[in-house]
């Protein structure tokens, strides 16, 4: 246990800038355009303090060409407000991956399975790193895998 007077872990929600009480990260000079973007979108400081630390570098994504297309393809194929809120905020590295050559496959790749678009989205919302995954190295496999066991793509999925 920590005392009072023993420093804060510079991981530490409160030791990052946009994370003091009552601070918007909208605010902040020290704010990238992402981070701004996002605590527009409706992202929470709390949320926000999760993406900085889970995202490996600095977390400067373009939000042009990179955050917008992303958050609004989750939204076109059919996940809440919420639970891009949550995508996002577990996987913020979906922001560095290529829409057409990984993101769209995994999904497509998801409902070949025969999963459907409220399964997809309930998934992605739960388990986020699916979206990051490469279907040929990672994903196929692992469903040979299990159909090795005498599972169908149903009982896989």
């Amino acid at each position: 246990r920590l005392s009072r007077a023993t420093p804060a872990p510079a991981w530490s929600v409160s030791r990052l800038p946009f994370c003091a009480a009552g601070s918007s990260t909208s605010g902040d000079e020290g704010c990238t355009a992402a981070e701004a973007y996002l605590s527009a979108s409706g992202f929470s400081d709390a949320e926000l303090c999760k993406i900085k630390v889970r995202y490996a570098s600095e977390f400067d994504p373009d939000v042009e060409t990179r955050v917008k297309p992303v958050m609004s393809w989750l939204a076109d194929i059919g996940l809440t407000t919420l639970q891009v809120r949550s995508v996002v905020s577990k996987s913020p590295t979906v922001f560095g991956n290529s829409l057409e050559q990984i993101l769209q496959p995994a999904v497509k790749w998801l409902k070949h399975l025969g999963l459907d678009d409220g399964q997809v989205a309930k998934l992605l919302a739960s388990f986020p790193g699916v979206l990051t995954r490469s279907v040929e190295r990672t994903l196929d496999p692992k469903v040979k895998w299990f159909k090795g066991f005498g599972l169908d793509d149903q009982q896989v999925a």
